[in-house]
Parts: structure tokens; sequence; C-alpha cells
């Protein structure tokens, strides 16, 4: 059995699958979660050492049975990595419209199920004696996306308890990071005429035409403006830049076009951000 081991939330597709692929290919035994994207690709692709588990991270029965499989498998050599990817998109319109319960199921994907995988696999974490946790956030938090607030909240949210975490694990040994991705060519980056479409009926009739007046769809702007890498090459950034790295940094931004958004945001004021970004998404005031 190989000492270096990974679990890994939303292995099935996009980034996840890429690094399970990844980690895999050089030796890693792997345990990837799916919910509701069947893996048949990945194990095909994928060597016997590969474990994959149906898991949806909002449901804690669920996570306590997959940590239990893990435990199962690795005995007493704990686990060395963990990978907190799992993520949906959803939730789209104004804040003043947007469907609060869809808002809460996103946030129960994004940031709830992150804290209930932490919490449940720590123990497995502690026993490798020198393990290490990544919590793939996003570059969406640095932007301001009219009629597109949920997922960027949730990651904010999300890096923001990334940063207690670091700090709470450093005296134990288990380095943290937050892995900021950009402009890599998923499921999620991608804006079909159907999104489009429902973004604009998620608005109230009496309210839509106020909208649409002042405010573009935010997806055509991001396909528009940011270069997209294939999955692939992504994981062999993070393979490179932070896996085989000996000690973290606390964030970690990888992917075309983005690096100079926390450069911004160091260097810019609010207000001058704030005309970036109507620009950038099309604002029409």
């Amino acid at each position: 059995m190989s000492e270096n081991s990974v679990f890994i939330t939303g292995a099935a597709t996009g980034i996840g699958k890429a690094l399970s692929l990844k980690l895999d290919q050089i030796g890693w035994r792997v345990f990837g979660t799916y919910n509701r994207t069947p893996p048949d690709d990945l194990l095909k692709a994928a060597s016997s050492r590969l474990t994959m588990m149906k898991c949806d991270v909002a449901d804690p029965n669920a996570i306590l049975e997959a940590a239990e499989k893990v435990k199962g498998a690795l005995g007493d050599t704990g686990l060395s990595l963990l990978i907190n990817n799992a993520a949906m998109t959803g939730a789209p319109g104004p804040v003043e419209t947007v469907n609060l319960e869809a808002f809460h199921f996103l946030m129960e994907v994004n940031f709830w199920g992150p804290i209930r995988i932490v919490q449940t696999f720590l123990p497995q974490l502690r026993k490798h004696g020198n393990a290490r946790i990544i919590i793939v956030t996003s570059t969406s938090v640095y932007l301001t996306i009219p009629l597109g607030c949920t997922y960027p909240v949730s990651k904010s949210a999300l890096a923001a308890l990334t940063r207690h975490l670091r700090m709470e694990m450093e005296p134990f040994g288990i380095q943290v990071t937050a892995l900021e991705p950009g402009g890599v060519k998923t499921k999620m980056t991608g804006f079909s005429k159907g999104e489009e479409v429902a973004l604009w009926e998620s608005i109230p009739p009496d309210l839509r035409p106020l909208y649409q007046k002042y405010f573009s769809n935010p997806g055509d702007q991001l396909e528009e403006n940011f270069n997209l890498w294939p999955p692939s090459k992504f994981a062999d950034k993070v393979y490179k830049k932070i896996i085989q790295a000996n000690k973290w940094k606390p964030v970690y931004i990888i992917g075309p076009s983005v690096k100079m958004l926390p450069i911004m945001h160091r260097l810019l004021s609010r207000k001058r951000i704030e005309k970036i970004f109507k620009k950038l998404f099309g604002a029409k005031f």
C-alpha cells in the first residue's frame, strides 16, 4: 500500500477528477466521492488502487459512512491528504429576489459540507502524523458578479474558514491551505442558453425589465474575459506547486488570467474596483 493517501470530494468531474487521476497515476491511494455524476470514466482511466464512493457532502450520515470505509482501508496508517473540492453553482438572480431555499442548499454543499468533512476526517489525519488539507475555494472571492452573488459568497465564507482552520491546525502539525482556481474548463464554467433563461426567469416579471435595463448575463462576460485551462493541466500545476511543496503558503491562486485579482485588491480603492467590475460584467450604468 502506498504511504500517500488522499480523500477527494467531488472526484467524478472537473478538477476533482483530474486531481484523482494525477495522484493515482503516480502511485497514491486515492479515495474519491461522487454524488450526481457516475464515476465510470474515472474508474476506466484509473488503476485498481482508486476507490470511489457515493457521498452527498450535505448528508452527515453519508460522510460518516465514507470515513468508515477509508478508515477500514487504511487502518493505523491514517490519511495523509484531504482535498475538499465538491461544490455547486445555482440560486441565480439578484439579492433582492434570490431563492433563499436554493441559496441555503448551495451553502450546505459549498460551506457546511467542507466543515463536516474536516470534522469527520481529522482523527484519521492526526493518526497519519504529517497530514495536510487543501480546501478548494475560488478566485470568484475577488469578484463582484451582479446577478450572481451566491457562489462567490459561499466561497468567501469558505476562504475565511480556511484561514481559521490553518492557524488552529498548525500546533498539531497539519498544514492547511486554500486553493483558489481560476480559468479551469469544467461544467461549472460553462454557461448554457438554458442557464441564461433560468437567470432571468428567477426574477419576478414585474422586476425583470428593471434588472435587464442595467445588467447583462454574467455568464457571457465570464466566458469572454477569462481564458480556460483543461483540468489535467490545472491538476499538474496543483501537484507541482502545492502537493510537492514541503511548506505550504496560506493561499495558492492557480489558473490563467487571475493572478492579478488579489493584486488589484491590494493596490486599488474599493470604488475603483467597483468600476472595473461594472465594465467587466457589462453593467449599463
